[in-house]
């Protein structure tokens, strides 16, 4: 009987331990790690979202259309081909340059340089050259200066070109080119200091790329395109220049600019509804090109509204040529010291 006792608690011992090895010791927490922070199993994707905030996009600036002029329009979407090209209208980037003017006279005065045909004297000459290291021409340009204590150092500023009074004195006007950040001094007599802008309601907007114009009119608080149209700028060479990138202020109006042939003295013909706004560039209409009689009589043709040229490749000297009744709108609807001019690409 001892010895039958002593074999079922053998046999009850070997369960327990059967018992101890199949479930084993894992269903305790290892001491090593108690009082530990648990890890949590976590989306990456989910904490980006929660901890960035969203990246807005700029947004174009506002415009409506009120246009008052409506010949050879494009519809919507404002995209058309020359010659195998494609071509638009750049209404938004036309409205974001409005916008630099606009946040400018909101600080400053705005004039312009004025120096047409050297009327206030030849600028001095750039280390004895007539072009500055910007390839900016002498002649019809102010000299400004970035350091006044260094007037060897100097760049061309041309007539017409829209800036910023920051100061002025009798011998110098501190300024700066609108679009550009760089201060510079100026002799006091190329700055039209009693010709400034009264208030920025009327905008001619010349894209070189696109070889197209519109214009924008400030309006019950808004801005909104008035008019559209294709146009032809300057081109590069010998007699000819690139119509000037930049802001510029509208001068003045002519009903009719005079040109002369290349080379020459000679009155060729005329342009009609000229507005200027640097030096000798103009938007006008369809040149006219007088004829002579066997007696040498001037013979005048009469204004043309259409040329076949219009909107294709940069032609003009430096000018910007319009269909004559778009020309005639522009020179209509300006109004002096409340236009400016500004030339993109």
């Amino acid at each position: 009987m001892k010895h039958l006792n002593l074999v079922l608690i053998a046999l009850a011992l070997s369960v327990i331990l059967m018992f101890i090895l199949i479930v084993g010791p894992g269903t305790e927490e290892p001491l090593s790690d108690k009082g530990k922070p648990q890890a949590v199993k976590t989306d990456s994707a989910n904490i980006n979202a929660e901890t960035e905030e969203p990246v807005e996009e700029e947004q174009p600036l506002e415009y409506g259309f009120n246009l008052k002029y409506s010949k050879y329009l494009i519809e919507a979407p404002y995209t058309y081909t020359v010659n195998g090209e494609q071509r638009c209208f750049q209404f938004d980037l036309m409205r974001q340059k409005i916008n630099e003017a606009e946040q400018t006279i909101k600080k400053y005065r705005l004039t312009y340089i004025d120096n047409y045909k050297n009327r206030n004297g030849m600028a001095p000459k750039y280390q004895g050259e007539e072009i500055d290291r910007f390839g900016n021409e002498r002649s019809a340009a102010a000299p400004a200066y970035e350091n006044i204590n260094n007037l060897e150092e100097l760049i061309y500023i041309v007539d017409g070109t829209l800036v910023e009074i920051l100061e002025e004195d009798a011998d110098y006007t501190l300024i700066k080119v609108v679009g550009n950040d760089t201060e510079y001094s100026v002799p006091s007599q190329y700055i039209a200091s009693d010709d400034c802008l009264e208030e920025l309601k009327k905008v001619i907007i010349v894209d070189r790329t696109n070889q197209n114009i519109a214009t924008f009119e400030k309006e019950d608080g808004a801005w909104n395109i008035t008019s559209y149209s294709k146009a032809t700028t300057g081109k590069e060479g010998k007699y000819h220049q690139l119509t000037p990138l930049g802001f510029y202020y509208a001068i003045e109006k002519k009903p009719k600019f005079y040109y002369v042939k290349d080379g020459t003295d000679l009155i060729e013909g005329y342009a009609p509804y000229a507005v200027r706004f640097t030096a000798g560039a103009y938007t006008h209409g369809v040149a006219t090109a007088y004829k002579y009689a066997e007696d040498g009589t001037k013979i005048d043709p009469g204004i043309k509204e259409f040329s076949s040229s219009i909107g294709t490749v940069p032609l003009s000297h430096k000018c910007v040529r319009n269909y004559t009744s778009h020309a005639k709108f522009i020179y209509d609807w300006y109004e002096h010291g409340k236009t400016i001019v500004i030339v993109i690409e």
